[in-house]
């Protein structure tokens, strides 16, 4: 058609998934190549065929003047004809049989009847763009001016002091179809689980063996957890501390001095019959003691009972062969006569043993849910993921690279929240704490929340736990933390260059530090304190926020259904009341603790939130960044991965109990439940 007198250019468009992506819409693109030529504009369209479907690929062919240079940018252009001429353009790639592909990540959405000029990679800072590309720069500062309305911001549910989130779902943040047709379907199959309630039980267990039939027949959706399995021993008790869904807030004794003054427990008859040999003081100096204390929960009613919640205090002793066990548990924080201190055999009785054990869990999963696993992952992530996001433009480098790990988790804590924050959600109707105690306890530890203690040195070092054996969680998370830390410093350096000057011209970025950090509604305890100064505090920001959204939110998280799936191995609620003496029980008393439909609606729940639907780490569903020093420092975090992945899997195989949740294999890039 154009003779041997042109060049051609194939051009690839790939339109995205966000809610409404597609258009029909009139697109046409200009080619600008290095020398600064601009060609005439080619509307990009083919015959009988629609274009710039949701999450589809376009290729046209172009064709410009035949002495057109390497193309570096490209200008877009879109009208307003048609129904649905909204778009959402992903990606754009220049293809010459003799040149380098030229491309353009873009992900965002176009404005009508304005030309907008990308430049290769679409990935520069502020103040290179307002310095090189004045035009270029006020197009950008337009985009981030419309970002800020469509990422308008309040607190958590409108309680001042709760972190912030949006306040109504911009349609880029929406799950993609194929994620939501496999929540859908988790949810379907939850429906069978009500028909189970009317037609295995209408009253009560008959025994702790009886509880197994939920998981039996053709109708149920339900497998067998492996929680189940020697859910009674003393053992599996102080395991689920070290590897089950709230295993950071373990402490060492020896770091912290001794243990509160209010938990008064038996040393002698302890050293006695548990300490292989050592008196108690050589025990704690010889860091093999450990506690926790869920202080915290003192004070409240819970809503369920309408009395005082648990608020225990327990005690682990590290065995010479490394086995953890419980060695005392006081079941609420003043010690007196009506709160004994509980031990196992042979010192107690092996039942009234049992039933305070199965408060202790009580306590540790109502405090579970709304701090370790909503608060301190979904929530923090979700206000940082918000400044963000009013704050970094689309085309920034740190954008590109830290997107990945941001996709789902707006969606999920706006549509998602309900399942546990609706007032018939799980905060009511399963754990004993109640929706209003459990917003606020979100309040108060909030206010003490700092991101520095997230860093997983830190949280090492500030609970004691640096010698507590088979602490399989802090052992994987060291070897995924590394990965995720040296990926995150390198590009970071490769962005900024050596010194700090970059950042600190980084105007974009410091006004996030400012917005993150803000003195009235913002996150406390992140490095810099509202600003940038140096890139190791960015860096390490970052990092930690990537190891939230992915490590911590997965350990937290996707063990739910094993190890609340059996509710004798850790109880959301109980009937009754927590014991005030050691009477004798029997097993027909600590059988009825259970209720028929609460186990059930355990079973639902954690189903649902150990569902996983997106990319493992470091696996994008989507990539951001192009520029080849950049992308090399992305293909060494794999190869880290892979051989985080590798230990992991050898490392399993030496266990007694393996413990697979922080395996790359198993973790993903961001929070999608």
């Amino acid at each position: 058609m154009f003779g041997g007198g042109h060049k051609k250019f194939r051009v690839k468009v790939t339109t995205g998934k966000a809610k409404g992506a597609g258009t029909n819409a009139t697109i046409n693109i200009k080619l600008i190549d290095h020398e600064g030529s601009v060609s005439e504009s080619h509307v990009l369209d083919k015959w009988l065929h629609n274009d710039f479907e949701y999450g589809k690929i376009d290729s046209y062919t172009i064709y410009v003047e035949k002495n057109f240079g390497q193309c570096e940018h490209i200008i877009l252009h879109r009208d307003e004809v048609g129904l649905n001429d909204s778009w959402y353009v992903e990606h754009v790639t220049v293809e010459h049989e003799t040149e380098a592909d030229a491309h353009f990540p873009l992900s965002r959405w176009l404005p009508a009847n304005t030309e907008m000029q990308f430049k290769k990679f679409d990935s520069q800072l502020p103040q290179v763009v307002k310095k090189e590309h004045p035009e270029v720069y006020q197009q950008r500062q337009n985009e981030l001016d419309q970002k800020k309305k469509d990422f308008a911001y309040a607190p958590i549910a409108n309680k001042e002091g709760m972190p912030r989130t949006v306040t109504s779902l911009p349609p880029e943040e929406t799950f993609h179809r194929n994620y939501i047709f496999d929540l859908l379907e988790t949810k379907f199959t939850g429906v069978i689980s009500q028909y189970l309630k009317k037609m295995r039980y209408e009253d009560e267990f008959a025994s702790f063996d009886d509880m197994y039939k939920v998981y039996y027949g053709p109708l149920s959706p339900f497998t067998v957890p492996a929680g189940h399995s020697g859910w009674r021993t003393d053992e599996k008790f102080a395991r689920l501390r070290l590897t089950g869904p709230n295993c950071t807030v373990i402490r060492g004794v020896k770091k912290d001095g001794g243990l509160p003054t209010n938990f008064p427990v038996d040393k002698d008859n302890l050293a006695k019959h548990f300490m292989e040999g050592q008196s108690f003081q050589q025990a704690q100096d010889a860091d093999r003691l450990f506690y926790i204390d869920f202080k915290d929960l003192d004070g409240y009613i819970a809503k369920s009972s309408g009395k005082p919640m648990v608020a225990p205090l327990a005690l682990f002793y590290a065995r010479m062969d490394g086995t953890l066990i419980p060695l005392a548990i006081q079941l609420f924080q003043k010690n007196a006569d009506n709160n004994p201190i509980f031990y196992p055999p042979p010192i107690d009785d092996e039942k009234v043993w049992c039933h305070a054990k199965f408060w202790f869990g009580v306590a540790d999963s109502n405090y579970h849910e709304p701090v370790t696993h909503l608060l301190q992952t979904h929530l923090v992530a979700g206000d940082f993921i918000t400044c963000f996001h009013h704050m970094i433009s689309p085309s920034h480098p740190v954008y590109k690279l830290m997107l990945p790990h941001f996709i789902y988790l707006l969606n999920i804590n706006t549509d998602g929240m309900p399942v546990l924050t609706a007032d018939d959600g799980a905060f009511n109707k399963i754990l004993t704490f109640g929706l209003e105690n459990c917003y606020d306890l979100m309040h108060k530890k909030y206010k003490t929340f700092e991101l520095k203690n997230a860093y997983l040195k830190t949280d090492k070092e500030i609970r004691g736990v640096e010698n507590l054996p088979n602490y399989h969680y802090m052992e994987d998370s060291e070897a995924i933390f590394e990965a995720i830390e040296n990926y995150i410093t390198s590009t970071i350096k490769t962005i900024y260059g050596d010194g700090d000057k970059n950042l600190e011209d980084d105007f974009e970025m410091q006004n996030f530090a400012k917005l993150l950090c803000d003195k009235t509604d913002g996150m406390r305890g992140v490095w810099g304190d509202g600003a940038f100064t140096k890139l190791d505090d960015l860096s390490k920001t970052l990092s930690t926020m990537v190891f939230i959204l992915s490590n911590v939110h997965a350990a937290a998280n996707f063990n739910q259904y094993d190890e609340y799936g059996y509710p004798p191995n850790l109880p959301f609620r109980l009937d009754g009341a927590p014991p005030t003496d050691k009477s004798p029980v029997t097993e027909d008393f600590l059988v009825k603790l259970f209720d028929v439909n609460v186990t059930l609606e355990t079973l639902d729940l954690g189903r649902t939130l150990s569902l996983q639907g997106t990319n493992k780490i470091g696996i994008y569903e989507t990539h951001y960044e192009f520029k080849p020093e950049i992308f090399q420092h992305y293909l060494n975090f794999i190869q880290a991965l892979e051989k985080v992945s590798d230990e992991n899997d050898a490392k399993n195989a030496k266990r007694s109990y393996p413990y697979i949740w922080l395996s790359p294999k198993i973790v993903p890039n961001s929070i999608s439940i």
